[in-house]
């Protein structure tokens, strides 16, 4: 049963299913980007607050020759500067990872632009040994400042672009010029195979990481989520549909008369029983969003992330009905020989007007309600047409479990 719910997890099928060009489904390259961000941010930080006090240096130092270059100390105040700012204040935000990564390869960029400057002008002296910068700075881009790849290869790739073009634009020696271009095409192939190398390791460290972290968080007898992930799952989606406008779908599925059940039966039994059920209602969540959950006993919660409100509706009934199918016989039941469940369903578009937990009490009521009319049935409730009556049911206990 186990193996079969981590399909359902996004993180074990993109493990399965693997990883081309870098690239995971748009939710675990959210995650991944966020991690990855929030683990290199730190060093990165470090190499842009030591590039801000070089040119803020630099800059002094231009203004103190009586032939500055005006163009060349405009540049430096009006966007180098700005743009170090901005990449060492965002680093510092949580959840701004995708802006982080943007605005420190624009600052890598405009300090290679500053360095090819340099070297450029000291070429056109007769110090061609400058180059060593250039080349120092493109490695960098590459393997330390924890750029991803695609980010580092169009830093990367610019910064030497714009440094050739110099090299014939002022008509450098053609040799010098020769070597140069040579030694860029090395640097960046070196540069580009480690930078891959390393990402790919560090992607599928972070796939095998949340793997072992989604079995730590399993429901040992039925291999669905435990009630501690359910809430941290829920409150994650709950962002994401914020952000992305999206319906969410809240299933809580009870087991009628499960008591009667294991008095009956026998706990052994009532073990099968629960594990036959949660393997009926795993096999709904077969979006890589949508996850099942175990709150203990025979209670269960199914959460389905989308726009797919006809899929929404008619699944609550579909699963009654697959349970019933399961033709699990129950002498002690009162709503017929086999095991049967009740379902409650609250269909929400996460809004300023609705909080999860008032959703989720949307949830249980109706729960309460299929239970109240006689079970073996399911009630739907829609976010703009419920109300809620606080304090009535488990929601609270739930949420702090």
């Amino acid at each position: 049963m186990v193996s079969g719910t981590q399909f359902n997890s996004p993180f074990g099928e993109q493990r399965q299913q693997g990883f081309n060009w870098l690239r995971f489904t748009p939710f675990v390259e959210e995650e991944f980007l966020h991690t990855y961000g929030r683990e290199t941010a730190g060093r990165a930080r470090l190499l842009v607050a030591l590039a801000l006090a070089t040119v803020l240096v630099l800059i002094g130092a231009r203004l103190a020759q009586p032939e500055a270059v005006g163009f060349m100390i405009a540049f430096e105040v009006l966007v180098v500067v700005p743009t170090l700012l901005g990449t060492l204040y965002v680093s510092m935000l949580p959840g701004r990872h995708q802006l982080y990564f943007y605005l420190l390869a624009g600052s890598l960029l405009m300090l290679g632009l500053l360095i090819n400057s340099i070297v450029t002008r000291a070429s056109l002296h007769g110090m061609s040994f400058y180059f060593a910068s250039t080349i120092a700075w493109i490695f960098i881009v590459w393997v330390t400042c924890g750029l991803p790849f695609r980010h580092a290869a169009v830093t990367a790739v610019l910064i030497s672009a714009t440094y050739t073009w110099g090299l014939f634009h002022w008509d450098i020696d053609p040799t010098e010029r020769f070597f140069a271009t040579t030694a860029l095409g090395f640097v960046n192939l070196i540069g580009a195979v480690c930078c891959y190398q390393l990402e790919h390791a560090l992607r599928l460290s972070f796939l095998e990481s949340k793997v072992l972290s989604e079995l730590a968080e399993r429901d040992g007898l039925t291999g669905l989520y435990n009630r501690r992930s359910y809430d941290q799952h829920l409150h994650r989606l709950w962002r994401q549909s914020r952000r992305e406008h999206n319906q969410l779908t809240l299933m809580l599925i009870d087991i009628d008369n499960f008591k009667a059940y294991n008095d009956l039966y026998g706990h052994q039994a009532g073990d099968d029983a629960l594990k036959r059920v949660a393997a009926v209602i795993s096999q709904a969540a077969n979006r890589p969003l949508d996850f099942v959950a175990r709150f203990g006993g025979e209670e269960f919660a199914l959460v389905l992330y989308g726009p797919d409100t006809e899929y929404g509706r008619t699944l609550p009934e579909t699963l009654r009905e697959s349970v019933m199918a399961l033709k699990i016989p129950h002498q002690r039941s009162a709503t017929g020989p086999y095991l049967t469940v009740s379902i409650g369903v609250a269909t929400v578009m996460p809004d300023t007007d609705r909080s999860m937990e008032g959703s989720l009490q949307m949830a249980d009521e109706a729960l309460y309600q299929a239970k109240e009319e006689g079970r073996n049935r399911t009630v739907v409730r829609d976010s703009p047409n419920a109300t809620v009556q606080t304090g009535r049911f488990r929601v609270q206990n739930r949420l702090s479990a």
